[in-house]
């Protein structure tokens, strides 16, 4: 037996015998402990170098084997780590433990904060991300974590959190793909899952601020009624109508770019939002995705606008 510590809580790790070390190659063996052990109810393979520290780069690849033939997430134990070695190791996504001081654990992560949590009733922001992106730029299906966090702006440990309030809320399923992942089924799809959706949704517009003027060459997507008629063949508002996050806002407010700002009228018109605009990373979004557009007017009581809004969603291409 061996007891490690994470966050001041204890785990019991249990040697591996020879019996269960099947799959595993002579080499491997000759050159680590291996010990089983369960951490927040996530069973893990803890592998510990029996001489000097492989390179990050052999050590991803010895977990990525290790993993394949166990179907268990491979945590390597180190007796010492310098900080560079240590984001080498993050970089390569290796998991380890370094003598009870650091620890690169993000599954553990994801999992403690679901551990704590109540199940959803709303769609979280990286959730409601999440199904906006599934239905209109990627179709989602079959993807596990793993697969999306390079292709949205949200880490991994949100994206799992993501899947949990979809399911939660019955809008797919978490499903094993015959390996340790977990993957998304989704229950419906097209404008079925959109309908389906409508309830749980939430309104991105955290805020909304006025100014004269806007002294900054950086574009922002369109949203807005001035989106709607990028769409649709309703006509624009004179006034400028862009989004962007509220920490992008605020470092706007700080440095003076915004000109009289207030709450009530002026030139251009900003829209602080809880997501980033639907899109892949790296892609230049010049308006809003039209489901989060369409959200964000659903309680506006022109008549014109909702049949443009019903318009427009009769008009989309469903990725998934």
């Amino acid at each position: 037996m061996k007891t490690i510590f994470i966050s001041g809580k204890g785990a019991e790790l249990k040697e591996r015998s020879k019996k269960q070390m099947k799959g595993i190659s002579i080499g491997d063996a000759l050159s680590y402990n291996f010990y089983d052990g369960k951490l927040y109810n996530v069973l893990f393979l803890f592998a510990e170098p029996k001489g000097n520290i492989p390179t990050p780069r052999s050590l991803a690849i010895t977990a990525g084997e290790l993993s394949g033939k166990t179907g268990l997430p491979v945590v390597f134990l180190l007796d010492k780590c310098p900080a560079y070695e240590r984001q080498r190791l993050i970089d390569k996504d290796v998991y380890f433990i370094v003598s009870e001081k650091y620890a690169y654990l993000p599954m553990l992560v994801a999992n403690e904060r679901l551990r704590k949590r109540k199940p959803a009733k709303m769609l979280s922001p990286v959730a409601q991300f999440l199904l906006l992106f599934h239905l209109q730029v990627e179709n989602l299906d079959g993807k596990a974590a793993r697969d999306i966090e390079d292709m949205i702006p949200y880490s991994y440990p949100s994206i799992t959190l993501g899947f949990t309030c979809l399911s939660d809320l019955g809008l797919c399923q978490k499903v094993s793909n015959g390996s340790k992942r977990k993957v998304l089924k989704f229950n419906e799809c097209g404008r079925v899952l959109w309908d389906k959706a409508q309830s749980f949704l939430i309104n991105p517009v955290a805020d909304r601020i006025f100014c004269d003027d806007f002294l900054s060459e950086e574009s922002f997507p369109v949203c807005g009624i001035n989106a709607l008629a990028h769409y649709t063949m309703l006509n624009p508002d004179p006034e400028r109508i862009i989004m962007m996050s509220v920490d992008r806002l605020r470092s706007f407010k700080d440095s003076g770019a915004l000109v009289h700002p207030n709450e009530f009228d002026g030139n251009i018109k900003i829209e602080t939002w809880k997501y980033p605009v639907i899109a892949k990373i790296g892609e230049k979004a010049e308006w809003v995705d039209p489901l989060s557009l369409a959200i964000t007017l659903r309680d506006d009581s022109d008549p014109r606008v909702e049949g443009e809004i019903e318009r427009l969603i009769n008009t989309i291409k469903w990725k998934g």
